[in-house]
């Protein structure tokens, strides 16, 4: 047992101090005022040494609020079925108008699409509104019709309009035609969590390829510019400061959350704040959890070797006892057949003989079954069987006792029912033991007692004497007493058997009384 204590020990203090030195590698939960000022320091110095890859300004790309409604996400609708809106269906109710004038421009479009004009308007695609009803740019539903016609729209054209599709459907033109290039390419590869940091203003968006950094304006001139620099560019500068920069999202551990911008050290930096002394504890910790793996498979093996040991002198000892009980067996079944030969006596005592050799016999066979083990739960194999006259199966384990003790059990039966439900083989073996125990080493009359209390076997056996060992002692392996001329084992195995049937067993220690109870099975 002291082993597995000090594995335990040793694995409190590896935890402890594991997660003092992860969260020192780490580095600390909030950054300090001079990590802040450092920090803003580099951002500073990013802007001046760094060019950026491209500047937008989207109040000169999206003129109007109208317009720059064509970068809010929630305004268009995915996965819709445009060929309703591109083809000519549903056209027989779509009446031909002579003029344009207060016309709305979804009723131009339906005009368009169903061929009752060939051009759209000059005007048409540069006058608010820029979204159709459907959830689709006007731009988006013509650039689709021309491709469902098979008259691909021409590049020039495309370029034109690039400014009036939504910002979400650019991404699938670009995979239909090709790279769009320019801004209009960059904008494209933005995931709709930076669009809504876009359309919100924010001062910093990080993407898987970009950092954007709003330029500031006096607020009446209401125009939103962004300074795009590469990823790429940004990791390179970081190398040369403490700092490492990732998305922020909840839950996740950052020096400082800057808006999307989560703030690290970088490992070189952590490794520069850590002393030697922290080096030394870490390689403490790597010695104990060595230690503790070798003192776990030490244990291991050990345990496994013993159990191996103690398997292979149960497979001998069953073994050889099969030879001699056979033998003995036989003996017998010749003296049986000269039995009126005997006189009374001599016949009683070749009856008990014949009754220890079948228990010897069953005995044997038990430890083969327990050797084979296959399906078997727990350490003891029951095999439960209805049992006439419980009386009688008691009496014929205690006579043999009381003979070879030359003393007498005083018993006393209450409430027995005629028929219970035992295994025949374990019940012998716990009633021997405790009789066998209390002659070896109690003082005085023995009794032993058998009641049905709630549901229960209820067994009691008791001496005159003091026990000076509690249960817990008693029932430990190979615990003997001074006048005990066995194994020490006869109450450790009958605690055994009791707890796997499901049973309990208590001491009282003056007068020394076990009290055994057995739960009463069904068959």
């Amino acid at each position: 047992m002291r082993p597995y204590l000090l594995l335990i020990f040793t694995a409190v203090i590896l935890a402890f101090f594991s997660g003092k030195y992860i969260l020192k590698f780490q580095g600390p939960g909030s950054a300090s005022s001079s990590d802040l000022v450092e920090i803003t320091k580099t951002k500073l110095e990013f802007q001046k040494s760094v060019t950026p890859y491209a500047i937008v300004n989207f109040s000169s790309l999206y003129y109007n609020d109208d317009q720059l409604d064509l970068l809010n996400p929630a305004l268009i609708i995915e996965n819709q079925n445009e060929d309703i809106l591109t083809s000519a269906k549903n056209c027989s109710t779509v009446k031909q108008l002579r003029t344009y004038m207060q016309v709305s421009k979804e009723n131009v479009w339906e005009q368009y699409r169903c061929q009752n004009i060939k051009e759209l308007p000059f005007w048409f695609f540069k006058r608010a509104p820029f979204m159709h009803s459907s959830g689709s740019s006007y731009a988006y539903l013509y650039y689709r019709q021309k491709r469902l016609s098979g008259k691909n729209i021409k590049w020039d054209e495309l370029k034109e309009l690039l400014s009036f599709f939504h910002l979400k459907e650019l991404a699938g033109i670009q995979r239909e035609v090709g790279p769009l290039g320019g801004i209009y390419g960059i904008l494209a590869g933005l995931d709709e969590e930076s669009i809504y940091s876009l359309i919100n203003r924010d001062g910093t968006i990080l993407t898987k390829e970009f950092l954007l950094a709003r330029i500031n304006y006096p607020r009446s001139l209401n125009i939103l510019e962004y300074r795009f620099y590469l990823r790429d560019d940004l990791n390179n500068f970081l190398e040369t400061t403490p700092f490492q920069v990732s998305k922020a999202y909840h839950g996740k551990t950052c020096l400082y959350v800057d808006g999307p911008i989560c703030w690290r050290y970088n490992v070189k930096h952590l490794f520069q704040m850590i002393s030697f002394s922290t080096v030394f504890s870490f390689i403490g910790i790597v010695v104990i959890l060595v230690l503790i793996l070798w003192l776990l498979f030490s244990k291991i093996r050990l345990d496994k070797k013993e159990e191996n040991r103690k398997k292979m002198a149960l497979q001998v000892l069953t073994h050889e006892f099969r030879t001699p009980v056979a033998s003995l067996l036989l003996i017998f079944e010749k003296l049986n057949r000269k039995m009126s030969d005997y006189d009374d006596e001599t016949q009683e005592d070749l009856l008990r003989l014949s009754a220890e050799i079948y228990r010897l016999q069953r005995l044997t066979e038990k430890s083969k079954h327990y050797l084979q083990g296959q399906g078997v739960d727990g350490l003891v194999s029951f095999n439960f069987e209805e049992c006439d006259y419980v009386e009688d199966i008691i009496y014929d384990v205690i006579t043999p006792i009381e003979m070879n003790y030359d003393k007498k059990v005083r018993l006393s039966f209450l409430n027995i029912p005629p028929v219970a439900c035992l295994d025949l083989y374990w019940f012998q073996i716990i009633i021997k033991n405790l009789v066998e125990n209390a002659f070896a080493h109690g003082q005085g009359t023995v009794s032993m007692s058998i009641d049905i209390v709630k549901e229960n076997m209820q067994i009691v056996v008791s001496d005159e004497g003091e026990s000076s060992r509690n249960l817990e002692e008693l029932t430990k392996e190979f615990i003997k007493g001074n006048k005990s001329q066995g194994s020490g084992l006869g109450l450790s195995i009958v605690s055994k058997v009791i707890k796997e049937w499901g049973g309990s067993l208590k001491l009282i220690q003056k007068p020394t009384t076990f009290t055994l109870l057995i739960p009463i099975r069904k068959k």
